[in-house]
């Protein structure tokens, strides 16, 4: 008894001594001896690693709290409709960074018309807004004097109007012959419920008005292709080869592939559609701009208080 009592003390024993050194049994019957600091050693390094990601994140918080943003000018109306209509310029720093938008207070309206100044700021022609709803919106884009050619308001050939039929829930565009800042002087754009005009001191008025697809068109250009168009039908042409979408809107290539017209019949109808076209293009213009009445406060340009435009913080260092 006493033997057995001690093998089984000294069992126990070597159990103690295996668990408390992390020892466990080989799989050959022996003593494996592990590292009984293993696991210490691993939950040490996860903490460091997230106190080290906890640094990291207060130095960029404190690198965002010390960069510079940027000091907006308060809203300032730039253009007056009446005294309850008007557009202002907002988020911005100077006169030609900033968003553009259409306000009507009695209707509590706001909508965005553009998101940088400066393509509207360059126009220096006159803007008569005679529109009563709140439904025909435009705003005018022109090239700086000296900026390059190719750049957003597409090259230097024209100026842009973008225009809204629906309270800026979509915009379209009017081209005019403005080249730059200095060239819009000459211009006169009249909004009115139904139709916009364009004039130019140099040339008559160009009438755009609202088609059935709820596009922007020429109505002049419009009247001029509707009647080449009649009067090609009434020459004989086919009708399969004419397109009312274009000026002199007829295919060569159609008439001799489908229907054998020969060289000596092309040539004699391109000489009569070009008469027919030169009778209409060259008729006399009989849109005229519009006598409206305005607000009697109404702006007739655009303008920007500089004496609003933000001043930058001193350096305290």
């Amino acid at each position: 008894m006493k033997k057995e009592a001690k093998l089984i003390i000294r069992a126990l024993s070597i159990s103690t001594v295996l668990i408390m050194t992390g020892c466990a049994v080989g799989p050959w019957g022996g003593v494996a001896i592990g590292n009984p600091f293993s696991g210490l050693a691993d939950a040490r390094k996860a903490r460091e690693y997230e106190e080290r990601q906890e640094v990291i994140k207060k130095e960029l918080a404190n690198k965002e709290q010390l960069a510079i943003k940027p000091i907006y000018g308060l809203p300032q109306v730039i253009y007056r409709i009446d005294e309850n209509r008007y557009i202002t310029l907002e988020d911005y720093t100077n006169c030609d960074n900033g968003s553009i938008y259409y306000n009507n207070d009695r209707n509590q309206i706001k909508t965005k018309l553009w998101f940088l100044s400066r393509g509207t700021m360059n126009y220096k022609g006159k803007l008569i807004w005679a529109a009563k709803n709140d439904d025909i919106l435009a705003i005018p884009l022109v090239r700086g004097d000296n900026d390059a050619c190719g750049d957003s308001l597409r090259g230097c050939a024209h100026s842009i109007l973008s225009v809204s039929h629906d309270g800026g829930r979509t915009f379209g565009k009017i081209r005019f012959s403005a080249i730059d800042s200095s060239g819009s002087k000459e211009y006169t754009i009249v909004v009115t419920d139904d139709a916009i005009y364009i004039k130019s001191d140099r040339y008559p008025a160009d009438k755009y008005a609202i088609n059935s697809a709820g596009e922007f068109y020429n109505v002049r250009q419009a009247w001029i292709q509707d009647e080449f168009y009649k009067g090609m039908k009434s020459l004989g042409v086919p009708e399969d080869v004419l397109d009312k979408k274009r000026p002199m809107g007829y295919s060569e290539l159609w008439l001799t592939n489908k229907h054998h017209y020969s060289d000596a019949q092309l040539y004699e109808l391109r000489k009569k559609a070009e008469v027919l076209f030169d009778k209409y293009n060259n008729s006399p213009h009989i849109e005229r701009l519009p006598d409206v009445k305005t607000y009697n406060k109404a702006s007739i340009q655009f303008q920007c208080n500089v004496a609003t435009l933000p001043s930058l913080p001193k350096n305290k260092g």
